[in-house]
């Protein structure tokens, strides 16, 4: 299984987005003030079938199904609150009751990580966000081609048989 462990706030909203929309979400009714285009990146990630896993300060104040209804995407759990409050010791308390990950990568504005982890870590700048830089170190560090994560329709012949995916 591979996983993105997912925060939220300096990856999906950020500087950027703050300062266009007045100001930050606080709530999940306010999803819409989140990066759209980041959003979809991500949306895009499991599509290609990578597990998200939330590690993100919201998964502390909102339940797991309103972010999968607010956000677009299904999630795979959420790290375990840790006393020291260090992302990377949650992270690794989750693969260890997850042993068969294979791959993962981990998307935040923080790096308190533990150092095994810094090799997998894709550090946004909490001014942008997540950008498709990125979006393609995610990818890379998955082992998922980046332009094979979007979905794509079927189109169909007269006959009413399949032609292969992304054939007009």
């Amino acid at each position: 299984m591979k996983v993105l462990f997912l925060d939220f706030d300096g990856v999906l909203n950020s500087i950027k987005t703050a300062t266009a929309y007045g100001g930050y979400p606080r709530s999940l009714d306010q999803v819409a003030m989140f990066d759209q285009t980041a959003l979809q990146l991500i949306r895009n990630l499991q599509v290609a079938g990578v597990s998200i896993v939330l590690s993100t300060a919201w998964r502390l104040f909102c339940e797991q199904r309103d972010i999968e209804r607010a956000m677009g995407f299904e999630l795979a759990g959420e790290t375990p609150r840790s006393e020291s409050g260090i992302r990377g010791e949650e992270i690794k308390t989750w693969l260890a009751a997850n042993p068969d990950v294979t791959e993962y990568a981990i998307v935040d504005d923080n790096s308190d990580m533990l150092p095994e982890q810094l090799p997998r870590l894709v550090k946004t700048d909490a001014q942008e966000g997540m950008t498709l830089a990125d979006f393609y170190r995610i990818c890379i560090i998955l082992g998922v081609d980046p332009g094979d994560t979007r979905p794509r329709e079927r189109h169909w012949n007269k006959t009413g048989k399949a032609l292969d995916w992304g054939q007009a």
